[in-house]
């Protein structure tokens, strides 16, 4: 697929994007690699404009520059939007919040402390991009496991091979203490991304470097 094709495809994609109103985002395409441009008026919106394009077939790589201006009438103040975080935070169940630590500045929210699972500061990041007025989100939440699982290789394997989307056969896992490192190729960026939620998975991980590539 030249980058002409690739770049209409990825257009149609976002225009029938339920949650993103791609009026003001560009599309620029050069060797299967897309640019996202433009505005936004969420940084809710502006995630998923990126999600949107994992699953475009040809699409190898993606550079994310989309700008959110928050509309006047949604704009809340840092100290508004501190307290709004604390209490999302608190309330969701899967979050220890007391481990953690926020800071806002114009609107952007910076995560800090240490959790023991993966999804835990996803989950985290997820809530507070969906809250109004959040122009920005810096994860800076640390994964430290309560303990480190013998063979974090072998756990690491199993949960890449429990996908039905992904080719264990083509990742190749290594493992230093508890950090893990995933190379190989991959047929899209949904299984780069499935890949890595995989090996996040296994008990024991507290860093994976995603090294895979996305073959043309």
């Amino acid at each position: 697929m030249d980058d002409q094709a690739l770049r209409q495809m990825v257009s149609e994609e976002l225009t029938w994007a339920p949650h993103v109103d791609a009026t003001n985002i560009t599309v620029d395409v050069r060797d299967g690699v897309v640019r996202l441009g433009g505005v936004v008026g969420s940084l809710a919106e502006k995630h998923a404009a990126e999600r949107t394009i994992w699953h475009v077939r040809g699409v190898r790589g993606l550079v994310e520059e989309i700008e959110v201006r928050v509309p006047e009438a949604l704009r809340h103040g840092d100290t508004e939007i501190a307290q709004r975080v604390r209490n999302v935070l608190r309330w969701d169940a899967q979050i220890p919040d007391a481990r953690l630590r926020i800071k806002v500045e114009d609107g952007v929210v910076t995560l800090m402390g240490t959790l023991d699972r993966q999804y835990q500061r996803q989950e985290a990041e997820a809530r507070v991009r969906a809250l109004e007025g959040v122009r920005g989100v810096a994860n800076d939440i640390a994964i430290r496991p309560a303990a480190i699982a013998p063979d974090i290789a072998a756990n690491v394997r199993r949960a890449l091979a429990r996908h039905a989307e992904l080719d264990a056969g083509r990742i190749t896992v290594a493992v230093d203490g508890a950090s893990v490192a995933l190379a190989g190729t991959v047929p899209s960026l949904a299984a780069r991304h499935a890949a890595e939620n995989a090996a996040w998975s296994a008990a024991g991980v507290a860093a994976v470097e995603n090294r895979l590539s996305v073959a043309s």
